[in-house]
């Protein structure tokens, strides 16, 4: 009996100190521990620290060092060593990309419009002309409908080749197809990508002084059609000439949403500058 007692209170405290023990974790990823004490499961909730936090609390000298950007395939080796391959986590690495470089994408507050205006219209058939390192393609693809579909035109053979890397990665491999062209010298590979079809959902933001002959080129092509919503980036600064012109006629119902210039730089003067999404719904 003695002998047993001795074991029970051996064994008593034994679980008495492994709740005092401190936790040793080996990797960044914090985990749930399960303690079991007198019979009882507890799992501690710990805060999860990730590679893409470690990237943003380094100083702009390391992260310059740690992440160097001199072309565009950098992007995908800073989006493998930080990012996890889900839209979400993407899209915050590309947000901290573009703080450190900063690029020519949508950012937050456009990506938000961007993002409401595909969620809210539900397109089947979505096209964009302009797509650089693949931002707002993950933006457009994580809103679609489980049948939608985008096609990214991209004229730069480089930028297209990141951008399907980079909408890859992020999981949309299935639903995203690029044509390597200018757009208006694809028409036809562009109707075939799209089955002759309408297209639903019309995002610009390429060359700006090609937003407004690139969309009448699609009118004419019979692409756009009544319902058709065209969404246009910069449509204030740098400005589209004459594309503002077209789209306040009859033939669309248009609003315009201010919202700053996403970039602060050399180009403005390191100034916030006004710019506004151009919405426009054709009649």
């Amino acid at each position: 009996l003695a002998v047993a007692a001795l074991v029970e209170v051996t064994k008593m405290l034994s679980l008495l100190l492994l709740t005092t023990q401190t936790i040793a974790y080996t990797e960044t990823y914090s985990i749930n521990r399960r303690i079991l004490l007198a019979g009882i499961l507890f799992e501690p909730t710990v805060t999860r620290e990730t590679k893409l936090d470690i990237a943003r609390s380094l100083s702009t000298n390391a992260f310059y060092a740690r992440f160097p950007y001199s072309k565009a395939e950098d992007t995908l080796a800073y989006l493998e060593s930080v990012a996890d391959k889900e839209p979400s986590s993407v899209i915050l690495a590309l947000d901290l990309w573009s703080e450190r470089y900063p690029m020519f994408q949508v950012g937050p507050i456009k990506g938000k419009i961007l993002e409401d205006a595909v969620s809210s219209s539900r397109p089947i058939i979505a096209v964009e002309l302009g797509s650089f390192l693949g931002y707002s393609a993950v933006r457009i693809a994580r809103n679609l409908p489980k049948n939608g579909h985008l096609v990214c035109v991209e004229a730069s053979p480089e930028f297209a080749e990141v951008a399907q890397r980079v909408v890859s990665y992020a999981g949309f491999a299935d639903k995203v197809d690029f044509i390597v062209s200018r757009a208006s010298d694809c028409l036809e590979s562009l109707r075939n990508a799209i089955d002759g079809k309408k297209i639903d959902l019309l995002f610009l933001d390429h060359a700006k002084e090609r937003y407004f002959p690139d969309l009448v080129l699609l009118e004419e092509a019979g692409l756009i059609a009544p319902g058709t919503l065209v969404i246009a980036d910069n449509v204030l600064y740098p400005g589209a000439p004459g594309y503002l012109e077209h789209v306040q006629s009859p033939l669309y119902n248009t609003k315009l949403i201010p919202c700053p210039y996403e970039s602060v730089g050399w180009e403005t003067k390191w100034k916030v500058v006004d710019d506004a999404v151009a919405i426009s719904t054709k009649l």
